[in-house]
């Protein structure tokens, strides 16, 4: 029997959920990075819970460590219908296998309660492109107190959402729900409720036959879960008996980086020449569908033929053809074959010099067999596992002749730090472009060591943007191109739209990043050159020779020394002082790999010649 599981495994990796119960060796502790995060958030929940009170005098706060006290407690407030419980523990569900204890518990208007967690992230972004912000103050917790957040959309955290989901099947199973549609909150760092429709269609999900649907966070929940409880029971019964297969095997993905289990199932997927999952960005699907035919290893991607996959990944079902080698003659017309009405794949087959069915006979079977479960990225897939085999650090994608990269005569290379409560600094370093002389050149920081509020932060941000816009302004005025770099453009774009909507600075913000003089290397890069590793800028501005100057260099180890830097007392001088070493280093980097991509990246082999 499975015992009563939190709304957390619902969330993590099943692979996470399997191990925690065998335990197959010795976990990796947990990390500084991983542990400050932790602290952190646990900071900022009481900071919010003493907020709460204070706003809510009237609050039941359930306390204390025994599990059976706190369910009765809040079962008694529930029922008692206090408006705002904090801490409480609910009821346990032993038929749904589920126990959970939400930050809040909030009282719907007419009867029933909804849960409320608090997160230590944002939940809101500037502009469109996330669901609907609606939002409650937290002197009006209530979701029929919320209205939309004026120029505001909320952010999709699937973590966050699975979690309300599983209180809100505990809530249906006492009976305590309010009965006006399944919906749960977050208050982040935006202190605001931010309110989400658990039944809304918020999730695209791929079917195993490749059809994507829109699920609703509890339809997601539901799967995810009772998936969850099929694989502890079935590692339950190989603790008991060892010839139990067990449901689930280890896959490469993005919470590997934190979890206790990458001791075990690391070398696992590293043996040999590793699974095709350390491939970059390959997912969870291409990896289930490799190993429905036997291609678990990047070797073995690596053999499959080019020239096949991509007609596969062009919409070619080529299993007629195949099955037709040896059965109809070679001189057969193709569209006597899959059909004269298929003018779109027959005209794929024509360009691959295949006209008749012998013309097949060049085309691997192996690599066919995936018509079933077409992939478009197949081919670079193919590529990728090539590269990440290959003698060359580098490769030239196909087609790439010359790696090519927008140049100017003033050159900014731009990168931020920040936290969950803000952007403390931006990193200007100002170059002249080939052949020139800059008198603005060198490194310039716009920083706050105190804490941030929107207010310090808007205006940070306007004495940097004033600056960047002086230098871009004086560039003009003389006839020059000015080009401003970062490396993954994304983190950038969003900050600066978020804080320009504060700072009065949207449409400003948002002409310069749809601009050509923004440009992001990280696109330069990917669109031109392949590693078949991972292509954060730590990696790739190695390829130029780039080292840092700090030690242990990543936005984790900055938020530890941030800590440092805005407290009292003399670590603090040490702490500001690595913290703008690694911002330098960063957009000192960026300059270093736009340097090396313009000049010696073109001396990369082309991945076309690893094979056909």
């Amino acid at each position: 029997m499975v015992p009563p599981q939190g709304g957390y495994v619902a969330k993590q990796c099943p692979v996470r959920t399997q191990w925690d119960l065998i335990r197959p060796g010795d976990p990796l502790p947990v990390s500084r990075a991983l542990e400050h995060r932790f602290a952190a958030g646990r900071r900022f929940e009481a900071e919010v819970v003493a907020d709460l009170c204070a706003l809510h005098p009237a609050a039941c706060v359930v306390a204390g460590a025994d599990a059976g006290g706190r369910e009765t407690a809040t079962a008694a407030a529930m029922k008692a219908g206090d408006q705002v419980i904090v801490g409480g523990r609910l009821p346990p569900d032993p038929a749904g296998r589920r126990v959970g204890e939400p930050d809040l518990l909030v009282a719907a208007e007419r009867s029933g309660y909804r849960p409320v967690d608090i997160k230590h992230h944002r939940c809101l972004d500037a502009g469109a492109g996330g669901l609907p912000a609606l939002c409650s103050a937290l002197d009006r917790l209530a979701w029929e107190a919320a209205a939309p957040a004026a120029g505001s959309s909320a952010r999709k955290r699937r973590e966050d959402l699975l979690q309300l989901a599983h209180y809100q099947r505990m809530l249906e199973a006492c009976g305590m729900a309010a009965p006006d549609g399944r919906h749960g909150g977050i208050i982040g760092v935006d202190r605001v409720v931010t309110w989400y429709d658990l039944d809304a269609p918020s999730w695209q999900i791929r079917s195993p036959g490749g059809r994507v649907k829109r699920r609703s966070t509890m339809e997601v929940y539901d799967f995810e879960f009772s998936f969850r409880l099929d694989i502890l029971a079935v590692a339950a019964g190989h603790q008991a008996d060892p010839q139990v297969d067990l449901l689930v095997m280890p896959v490469r993905i993005g919470e590997c980086a934190e979890c206790p289990w990458w001791s075990w199932c690391g070398p696992v997927l590293e043996a040999g020449s590793g699974d095709v999952s350390l491939l970059p960005g390959l997912g969870w699907r291409a990896w289930r569908i490799h190993r429905g035919r036997g291609v678990t290893s990047r070797a073995a991607l690596a053999a499959l033929d080019h020239r096949t996959a991509a007609l596969v990944a062009g919409g070619v079902d080529l299993r007629p053809v195949t099955a037709a080698l040896g059965t109809l003659p070679d001189d057969t017309p193709l569209p006597d074959v899959i059909g004269g009405r298929k003018k779109a794949q027959l005209a794929r087959l024509a360009g691959a010099g295949i006209h008749v069915l012998g013309d097949a006979r060049t085309l691997a079977p192996r690599t066919a067999a995936y018509s079933d479960e077409p992939m478009r990225d197949l081919p670079g897939q193919i590529d990728l596992a090539r590269a990440a085999l290959g003698r060359s650090p580098a490769y030239r994608r196909r087609g790439v002749t010359r790696v090519r990269v927008p140049r100017g005569d003033v050159e900014v290379d731009i990168d931020m730090e920040n936290t969950e409560d803000g952007v403390y600094l931006w990193g200007a370093l100002v170059s002249a472009g080939p052949g020139r002389d800059g008198e603005e050149n060198g490194y310039h920081p716009f920083c706050s060591w105190d804490p941030l509020t929107e207010d310090s932060e808007a205006e940070l941000f306007a004495r940097f943007w004033a600056w960047l816009a002086g230098l871009r302004g004086r560039a003009a005025a003389t006839g020059l191109v000015f080009r401003a770099y970062c490396y993954n453009a994304a983190a950038e774009n969003t900050q600066m739209r978020r804080i320009a909507v504060a700072a009065g600075l949207a449409g400003e913000v948002a002409a310069f990043t749809g601009s050509g003089q923004w440009v992001d290397l990280l696109r330069v890069f990917d669109t031109q050159l392949i590693t078949g590793g991972p292509a954060g800028l730590k990696h790739v501005a190695a390829l130029s020779g780039f080292t840092w100057d700090v030690e242990d260099p990543g936005g984790g180890e900055a938020m530890l020394w941030h800590d440092q830097a805005v407290a009292a007392g003399a670590e603090s001088a040490a702490a500001r002082d690595w913290l703008l070493t690694y911002n330098r280093n960063d957009v000192e980097a960026t300059r270093s790999l736009r340097e090396w991509l313009d000049h010696d990246a073109g001396g990369c082999p082309p991945v076309a010649e690893l094979g056909p």
